[in-house]
């Protein structure tokens, strides 16, 4: 865990988001220092080989990994067969750095511009669910809409941990970590914009999946390597 407050930068970023499970996955490929294959990330996970399988795919297919060629098999009575494919991890695009410094630039003209720059963002964030979730959503329980809304902050690039202690059994309100984050150097320079898109996007995708009743309270750089995310009854 790092020693600064709040999340780490998602990488690769927004432009190509991942699930924090893939996004693990390619940290593990860079981390090995080479090509490694499905069985090096079997034993690092513990995953099923078909899992990872999959998320290599997928990673290959965002362009974020690259199939390799591995060391000849050994020959002789009894052996054949195909080398193992081997995964490398390839760097992000530059474009990803272009879409954070865009985002820096939006955010720092809000802050400037807005009478009441905190409820512009929340605005922004409620328009963005809107269009993620779409104007009808099917509705959901109570912990299903939870499990969906922190599903899509996984899939944006949130990185969403859970915490094993819950904030009150009796109102069955529940925080995670977020510890990475896609405009993590927007939110450094304009937490209060930045950090209430982030609010607005998690309260309007409750109330689209029919839990007007839950709220969420999101402290940002709460703690060291994550910001906090709370969802409870209001």
């Amino acid at each position: 865990m790092e020693n600064s407050l709040g999340p780490r930068p998602t990488s690769p970023g927004p432009a190509t988001p991942l699930s924090g499970a893939r996004a693990a996955l390619l940290d593990l490929i860079r981390a090995h220092g080479g090509p490694c294959t499905v069985e090096d990330l079997v034993r690092a996970t513990g995953q099923h080989p078909n899992t990872v399988r999959e998320h290599l795919e997928a990673l290959v297919g965002a362009g974020l990994a690259a199939v390799v060629d591995g060391p000849a098999p050994q020959r002789g009575p009894g052996k054949r067969g195909r080398p193992a494919k081997h995964y490398l991890a390839l760097e992000p695009e530059s474009r990803t750095e272009g879409y954070a410094g865009l985002a820096g630039v939006l955010a720092a003209e809000l802050a400037r511009l807005a009478p009441d720059p905190v409820a512009a963002g929340e605005d922004a964030g409620r328009r963005w669910a809107r269009r993620s979730l779409g104007p009808a959503p099917a509705p959901a329980s109570a912990p299903d809409a939870r499990r969906r809304v922190l599903a899509e902050l996984d899939d944006l690039g949130f990185g969403v941990e859970p915490r094993p202690e819950r904030v009150s059994a009796l109102d069955e309100s529940e925080t995670v970590r977020l510890v990475s984050c896609p405009l993590l150097a927007a939110a450094r320079d304009e937490p209060g914009v930045v950090c209430a898109v982030h609010a607005g996007l998690v309260d309007e995708s409750l109330r689209l999946l029919g839990h007007p009743d839950l709220a969420s309270r999101l402290e940002p750089f709460a703690e060291p390597g994550a910001c906090l995310l709370t969802i409870g009854r209001r």
